[in-house]
């Protein structure tokens, strides 16, 4: 089958990959392009060795499942492309985002198919029917969002007393907005680029400048840029009691400094996540389907997996929110 192939550092490539052997196959319809592929393509990533096949973030139809199977051939599903085992202590004590024995699909699904293992089948989740296919393509977000929402829960922010501050207007900054904005809860953007703030503004999205925050305007703070000296930044400018979370990921061994006072005088806590659990995953899917034109916006281009090393280069250029590759597109 054709398959965007992860060659070498900045080189995507179309090449033939082997048809999945599982029992349950997906036809991929179209894939998101995360940041963490993004990193991986032009910085390499210690779990992803060229040549290989990214790509996590995707929807289809299942193609090939045996009889009686909860999904039938031609349904329309998003599949989580990993679940936690749900035995070990890190997950029996509701952190299934740290489990160590987690369940994959076959493989990255910057191609055409995607083998799906026996058992998998609570990582699949139903889109039901739609008239056009093209409507579907909102929940290639669920991956994303999923994430989102496990550093959202560790947040706490309160309707009516929260204010929330995102640093960083990408697609998982903007990701964060959309869903406080929906859960009626005050949030802003620092963005810097005035082509996305213009875009994030235009969804009613707050936007501000980081010369214009003041200590205490918020209690609530999200690292959505991989820059460690942004901690340092903002840490004194959380208010009394509040949280900053580091989302986006750092490199290994890279410290951060702190204002320990803020840490004990003003009792600032500072937590990190990464990934999600199955419920996190659960939790953005029925988001989305609550109001799927809220999330949609943010894909911005659908391109044919060729056109993948263009992909690339708009989003490491900033010319993108989310793109959609698809064989189909």
């Amino acid at each position: 089958m054709n398959s965007l192939i992860y060659k070498a550092l900045g080189v995507l490539e179309m090449g033939a990959t082997p048809e999945p052997v599982e029992n349950v196959v997906v036809r991929v319809e179209a894939t998101g392009i995360c940041g963490t592929d993004l990193k991986t393509v032009y910085k390499g990533h210690r779990f992803f060795t060229p040549p290989c096949v990214l790509g996590h973030e995707f929807y289809g139809q299942i193609s090939k499942a045996p009889e009686g199977y909860a999904f039938p051939v031609g349904s329309w599903v998003v599949v989580a492309p990993y679940f936690e085992c749900g035995r070990c202590s890190w997950c029996l004590n509701g952190h299934g985002d740290l489990c160590n024995d987690k369940a994959y699909v076959s493989s990255g699904s910057f191609t055409e198919h995607v083998g799906i293992p026996d058992g998998y089948e609570k990582g699949i989740f139903a889109l039901g029917h739609k008239v056009n296919a093209a409507d579907y393509d909102v929940y290639a977000l669920t991956e994303p969002l999923a994430c989102v929402i496990n550093g959202i829960q560790r947040l706490e922010a309160k309707p009516g007393y929260s204010k929330v501050l995102v640093v960083g207007g990408g697609p998982m900054g903007a990701l964060f907005a959309l869903y406080y904005g929906q859960m009626g809860i005050d949030v802003s953007i620092v963005e810097p680029s005035e082509v996305r703030s213009s875009i994030l503004s235009g969804w009613g999205i707050d936007v501000v400048k980081q010369a214009d925050v003041k200590p205490g305007d918020y209690d609530s703070v999200v690292i959505a840029v991989n820059k460690a000296s942004l901690v340092s930044d903002y840490l004194p400018l959380v208010r009394k009691g509040g949280c900053l979370l580091v989302f986006s990921g750092l490199p290994k061994g890279e410290s951060l400094i702190i204002d320990a006072g803020a840490v004990h005088y003003s009792e600032i806590s500072i937590k990190g996540c990464s990934g999600f659990g199955l419920e996190h995953f659960g939790k953005a899917f029925e988001t989305i389907k609550a109001d799927e034109a809220r999330y949609r916006k943010l894909i911005t281009h659908k391109l044919n997996l060729k056109d993948g090393q263009k992909a690339f280069e708009l989003l490491k250029d900033a010319g993108a929110f989310k793109i959609l590759l698809g064989s189909r597109f």
